[in-house]
């Protein structure tokens, strides 16, 4: 349970060496680089803008591909058109090193298939493009589909000119009186409906008032002169849907029939991103003509085969080892084991710890699995959930972020076993009588059951605070800020032991609590020094919280560490959530329970109807159970807990080559 130790290294090589030694600091996948700082008669290093273009350019097509491949494979799936299974298009596979860096002996052929893909893209958007002008197209035909003669017969003469097309039905009216008025003009209306089709026949002569006339009326004239009917057109039209759907079937099929390069195409892209992290670390570099020097952070431990690593390229180089000072910032690599490993994940989800701090992992675990195994309380439940987690675990043999939940699920499952198992609970039913009471009774019993209940879980938020602040005195005392870790920490750590011993045979005796005779006369004992500690640690706090303020600060410090007893108090009632999740899922399995039950004595189709509403109802409970545990316990951990001494903002060591999209490095 600790933060790894690391150490600065500088390393200066020639200039022609630098691709190979790159490659061999991402093999050991030991080094975070950082920008170099410039020394005098130094410069920064220039990549080559053109490679970087190409490569840009190139990530990007890939990118596209895959994603293009991708759409279409999950559009087969809804859509039927390629019925073959696809294997191997995962976002997370494993690959050796060396095949990794072999990639570049088949771009050739995967920059092929690009070029196929983009060959498709560019036919389906053809596809698409054609399809929406058949569906404007329709639209506007639409209107003419009870018009029998052709588009191309209403057309100009020599001597007279037709205006075909729309217009409105209530301007119609005034059309008919006007041309009525006209000797040499005639009105043909095809259909009445908003838009009405009409047709004006018109001596040339008189053209010049007609079209006058109706540009008043906002006349909509027909834009077609196709040599079909409408109904004619919309046939045509409804082939060329067909054909295009046609189209699209088969460069469908053809895409999905690429889908074999999938894989290579991932590993590709992961190659390209590799070669633009170089690049982008190459700016960091400073040099000269002939050398350049980089700067980076590597564990203490690594630094052996670091060397070796290097040796083995080249012996044209020289690496310097520094100690971080206090103005650098190294990053933060956690070795934790087992349990404490897996509370890496629910830490970083809220921000790594900093270097210089106290590695709080191992704590995390246990809090966090004794309030989600107190949450969760069953039997049956934590059974699934360890069973479940431990198959998915060894089918798993990716270490990423769902694994890693997971993980904390499995553990969890195992935490509501023992949980359970003190309770005697099992899918709602209580096997026996538990070690802790059960706070589902009714009457007297359930009463006392559930302040018993409540009141641990305030005592465990209270255990959790009090381990806070003695972590943050134990930051404290690694930075040497003596003063700090006695009088913001310690002192807040006394004060809590204080109220403790002090109020618990009041508590018990108030609500009527039974405490067995012994503990009853230990804790008489210990109330009034309970009382004293709790004055001595709240005085001490009070009068050293302005130490380090000027006049008048010096008070109201003070009055703010008189109102931290309010916050304190706050954050122990937030554990009674604990108790409230806990009782619900109870109560919820327990009335699934008893619907089922009520069912199967019904007989007849209760036989049936009675078990499914219990699997159904505790599947329900489960989910919503782990739901619910996770997010408030996370919660717990992450205001109540860290609040007291967390400091967090690390920046996780990424050494270079260790960011990818798709595949995971296996040496």
């Amino acid at each position: 349970m600790a933060v790894v130790k690391m150490t600065k290294m500088r390393m200066t090589a020639l200039l022609s060496e630098r691709e190979k030694l790159l490659n061999a600091l991402h093999r050991t996948q030991m080094v975070e680089l950082r920008e170099t700082p410039a020394e005098e008669g130094d410069r920064y290093c220039v990549p080559d803008e053109r490679l970087k273009t190409n490569l840009k350019e190139k990530s990007e097509r890939v990118l596209r591909s895959i994603e293009f491949i991708e759409n279409r494979l999950e559009m087969s799936v809804k859509e039927a058109y390629y019925p073959k299974e696809v294997t191997g298009t995962g976002n997370s596979f494993m690959i050796g090193y060396q095949d990794f860096m072999s990639t570049p002996g088949n771009e050739m052929e995967l920059l092929y298939i690009i070029d196929k893909m983009e060959e498709y893209m560019s036919r389906l958007n053809d596809v698409r493009m054609r399809r929406v002008q058949i569906d404007n197209t329709e639209a506007q035909i639409a209107p003419y589909l009870a018009v029998k003669q052709k588009f191309s017969d209403f057309r100009d003469t020599e001597y007279t000119r037709c205006a075909f097309g729309l217009l409105a039905d209530s301007a119609l009216p005034a059309l008919e009186k006007f041309i009525a008025e006209k000797e040499l003009s005639e009105l043909t209306v095809y259909t009445r409906d908003r838009q009405c089709v009409i047709c004006v026949l018109t001596h040339k002569e008189e053209a010049a008032d007609i079209f006058r006339k109706l540009g008043e009326l906002s006349f909509t004239k027909c834009p077609f002169t196709f040599d079909l009917t409408a109904e004619q057109k919309v046939k045509q039209l409804e082939e060329e849907r067909t054909h295009c759907a046609e189209v699209e079937n088969d460069v469908n099929r053809k895409v999905c029939g690429k889908s074999g390069y999938l894989r290579n195409l991932k590993i590709l892209s992961d190659f390209y991103a590799f070669q633009l992290e170089k690049i982008a670390a190459e700016e960091k570099f400073t040099g000269t003509q002939s050398t350049f020097t980089l700067c980076g952070y590597l564990p203490t431990e690594d630094i052996a085969d670091v060397k070796n690593a290097i040796y083995d390229i080249t012996d044209a180089v020289f690496m310097e080892f520094f100690e971080p000072t206090e103005n650098d910032t190294p990053p933060t690599l956690l070795k934790n084991r087992g349990p404490a490993k897996a509370a890496e994940f629910i830490t970083n989800m809220y921000s790594a710890p900093d270097y210089r701090e106290f590695d709080p992992n191992g704590f995390v675990f246990l809090f966090f699995m004794i309030f989600f195994g107190l949450i969760m309380a069953d039997i049956g439940y934590g059974a699934l959930m360890l069973i479940g987690g431990i198959l998915l675990m060894t089918r798993l043999k990716i270490d990423n972020g769902f694994k890693k939940l997971v993980c904390i699920i499995t553990y969890g499952g195992a935490f509501t076993v023992l949980f359970g198992a003190l309770f005697g609970s099992c899918f709602g039913f209580s096997l026996y009588t538990g070690l802790l009471p059960d706070p589902t009774l009714s009457g007297n019993a359930g009463r006392t059951n559930v302040l018993i209940i409540l009141l641990g879980c305030l005592a465990l938020g209270l255990l959790q605070i009090t381990i806070g602040y003695i972590l943050k005195a134990v930051n404290s005392f690694r930075h040497g800020e003596i003063a700090d870790g006695i009088f913001d920490a310690l002192t807040w750590v006394l004060f809590n032991i204080g109220l403790f011993f002090a109020v618990f045979n009041f508590i018990t005796e108030y609500f009527s609590i039974p405490v067995a005779e012994n503990t009853k006369s230990f804790f008489a004992t210990m109330t009034m020094p309970g009382v004293i500690m709790l004055g001595a640690g709240l005085l001490v706090a009070v009068v050293t919280a302005g130490r380090k303020e000027k006049l008048i600060g010096k008070f109201t410090k003070g009055f703010g560490a008189v109102y931290g007893i309010i916050s304190l108090l706050s954050d122990v009632l937030s554990y009674a959530r604990l108790f409230g999740l806990m009782l619900s899922g109870m109560i919820i399995a327990q009335q699934f329970n008893g619907m089922g039950t009520d069912m199967i004595l019904g007989g007849g189709i209760g036989y049936v109807f009675g078990p499914l509403v219990m699997v159904v109802g505790h599947t329900f409970n489960i989910a919503m159970g782990v739901l619910g545990a996770y997010i408030h316990d996370c919660r717990l951990q992450y205001i109540e807990f860290f609040s007291k001494f967390y400091t967090g903002e690390g920046e996780l060591f990424t050494p270079i080559g260790s960011r990818f999209q798709y595949i995971h490095l296996t040496k």
